[in-house]
């Protein structure tokens, strides 16, 4: 009975495991009629390219370009994933109607679940952080500065080994951010700007886990994480609560001054006021929802920023022969300068140190990067191939930033002083989207 049971089990593991097959080989099937890119031959069915791609992806890369030419697809972790390179990365960056960035992203960090928002809660952000705070980067350069400044001496003081770096940066610049946001009354809460340095740490682990279950379907991770996140205690919980609590009396206050003074009152310069301003009907608004914009906006900022500051740090340590030129370049400017902070002019007179904010980050991009979803029926790339609805499209950026037509000769080794005297704006391609 026993070796019947066994039997039965085997059996059933075997045509549930070809059923999956048929079903991922049928899925593909509808996309039979389209002109696709080479897929990447692969041993291990169901698996694919996954080892290979994480094992050591810039060499896997790499030998797949070689091999393929400028596009090329791969089947990793349960999807068929698109590469392209130099040649047809605009045509994705530019065809936004196409394309789109965002989409990408939520299908790999579905944010708006996590906050039990819809997916359309995002959409006006990237809008919103242009207008109020690209649009008006003046408005904030000394307050940016002062705040620096004080973080710098809270957390080095006379002299401390930053060990690690990361930790370090991110504590120093969410005081800045915090002032930004909030306003420099917040800023000086240490509870709030200890909030704003971890959120985004706090919350990485969970994103950091592989996501095997996508072998069995392409969505199962991505709804675990969604589950947890909704329904289960977590860090992030924890911080958007505190975030809310502190936020909560300042809205409610600008709110009563706002309808109190009429046309009189004079706005706070920060993005919580905007969010206020934008979001409220007849003085007043969700305090849910204006938390949810902020921790988004903390999440944009403080890890990509501290991230950034620690490549730089790494870049100078490990060359050491372009310090000298870059602290004379700044010691004039103190020289020069008679007030206690910096203009975004003089700011920008520093054409060395911003030189070397760009190699550094050109060599510390990701081998693959900019991930965009396929937002049309199909879309036909310039050298005839398509790619369905639906389909994820990487852009093989470590292959761009050391192609040696577009950086130079010597395009594998780090030159702080690449793009003195170049007009080289760093800016994106096209609208993304």
């Amino acid at each position: 009975m026993g070796v019947m049971l066994n039997d039965t089990y085997v059996q059933l593991a075997f045509g549930s495991l070809i059923m999956l097959v048929s079903y991922v080989l049928l899925r593909r099937v509808k996309y039979l009629k389209l002109k696709e890119p080479p897929l990447v031959p692969y041993k291990y069915p169901i698996i694919g390219h996954t080892n290979d791609f994480y094992k050591d992806n810039k060499n896997f890369i790499k030998k797949c370009h070689a091999e393929y030419g400028e596009i090329f697809s791969l089947f990793v972790f349960g999807k068929v994933i698109t590469f392209v390179g130099k040649e047809l990365s605009c045509e994705i960056l530019k065809n936004h109607k196409d394309f789109s960035f965002i989409e990408a992203s939520r299908e790999n960090f579905p944010f708006e679940n996590f906050l039990n928002r819809p997916n359309e809660f995002t959409d006006t952000f990237p809008k919103m952080v242009q207008i109020n705070l690209s649009g008006q980067i003046k408005l904030y350069t000394e307050r940016v500065q002062r705040q620096l400044i004080k973080s710098i001496d809270e957390m080095i003081g006379n002299g401390k080994v930053l060990e690690p770096p990361l930790k370090f940066f991110q504590f120093i610049i969410a005081k800045p951010i915090a002032a930004t946001m909030v306003g420099e009354e917040l800023s000086d809460d240490k509870e709030l700007v200890n909030s704003f340095a971890n959120v985004t740490t706090d919350f990485i682990p969970f994103l950091s886990i592989s996501p095997v279950l996508n072998f069995i379907h392409p969505y199962l991770h991505q709804q675990v994480m969604i589950i947890v996140f909704k329904y289960l205690n977590n860090p992030f919980k924890m911080h958007r609560e505190l975030i809310k609590k502190k936020i909560t009396p300042v809205i409610e206050k600008r709110l009563r001054e706002m309808k109190e003074s009429g046309d009189n009152y004079v706005s706070p310069i920060d993005i919580l006021q905007r969010y206020t301003e934008l979001l409220h009907k007849d003085y007043t608004v969700d305090i849910d929802v204006v938390t949810d914009y902020m921790i988004i906006s903390i999440f944009a900022s403080v890890h990509t920023t501290s991230n950034f500051l620690t490549f730089c740090l790494h870049e100078l340590v490990n060359n050491p022969q372009f310090l000298k030129e870059i602290l004379e370049e700044q010691e004039q400017l103190y020289k020069s300068n008679e007030k206690s902070y910096y203009s975004t002019e003089q700011i920008a007179r520093m054409e060395k140190l911003d030189s070397f904010i760009k190699e550094t980050l050109r060599v510390n991009v990701n081998n693959v990067a900019l991930q965009h979803k396929t937002l049309s029926s199909y879309f036909t790339f310039s050298n005839g191939y398509q790619v369905p609805k639906g389909r994820l499209v990487n852009i093989c950026s470590g292959e761009i930033h050391s192609d040696k037509e577009l950086q130079g000769q010597y395009a594998d080794e780090f030159n702080a002083f690449r793009y003195l005297k170049k007009n080289s704006p760093a800016t994106r391609a096209d609208k993304v989207s």
